[in-house]
C-alpha cells in the first residue's frame, strides 16, 4: 500500500494509512502489510518496522524515507552493531524482502516477530533473528523486570528512549 497521505515520522496518532492497509489484509489472510513509498520501495509494516537478512547482513529501510524511527528498531540496531552484524540501511524493493534469508518485524508490543511468508514465499526466521530476539528478550527482562542480573539501570543499549 503506497504511503501517500501522511509523513511517517509524524506520530500524530492518525493511523489511517495502516488501517487501510490492514483492511486489505482481510482479503489476503496475511497478518501484516508491508508499506511502500510513492516510488514502490518498502518502508515499513502497517504497524511495525521491517528487518530482513541478506548475505548475513541485517537490512532495514533507512530513515531517509517515510519510516517511523521506532524505539524497538533502534534497540535492535544497537544490538546488531554490538554483535558485529553488518547493517544495511537504504531503500529496498519488495523483491529484496521476498528473496531474504530471514525476516522479522518490530514494534513495542510484538517486540521481534518473525515473518513466515512474503506474498506466499517462505522467508521465516534464522540465526540472526533468533540471536537478536534473545538479546532483546534479555534486555526487556533486565530493564523492566530486574531479571538477568542487569537490574534495569546502566543498560548500554537503547537507554535514551526519546
Amino acid at each position: 500500500a503506497p504511503d501517500r497521505s501522511l509523513p511517517a515520522r509524524a506520530k500524530t496518532h492518525n493511523y489511517l494509512n495502516g488501517i487501510l492497509a490492514r483492511v486489505e489484509l482481510r482479503v489476503t489472510g496475511a497478518d501484516e502489510a508491508l508499506m511502500l513509498d510513492a516510488d514502490g520501495y518498502v518502508t515499513e509494516g502497517a504497524t511495525s518496522n521491517l528487518f530482513f537478512v541478506d548475505d548475513d547482513a541485517l537490512c532495514t529501510p533507512s530513515l531517509d524515507g517515510p519510516v517511523l524511527p521506532g524505539i524497538t528498531r533502534r534497540v535492535v540496531l544497537d544490538f546488531a552493531r554490538q554483535e558485529g552484524i553488518p547493517i544495511r540501511e537504504r531503500r529496498f524493493t519488495p523483491d529484496d524482502v521476498r528473496d531474504a534469508n530471514e525476516a522479522f518485524l518490530t514494534n513495542s508490543t510484538w517486540e521481534l516477530r518473525p515473518v513466515e511468508t512474503v506474498d506466499g514465499i517462505e522467508v521465516g526466521d534464522g540465526p540472526v533473528t533468533k540471536l537478536l530476539s534473545r538479546l532483546y528478550d534479555d534486555y526487556v527482562e533486565r530493564r523492566h523486570y530486574g531479571g538477568g542480573g542487569g537490574g534495569g539501570d546502566g543498560d548500554s543499549v537503547g537507554d535514551d528512549e526519546n
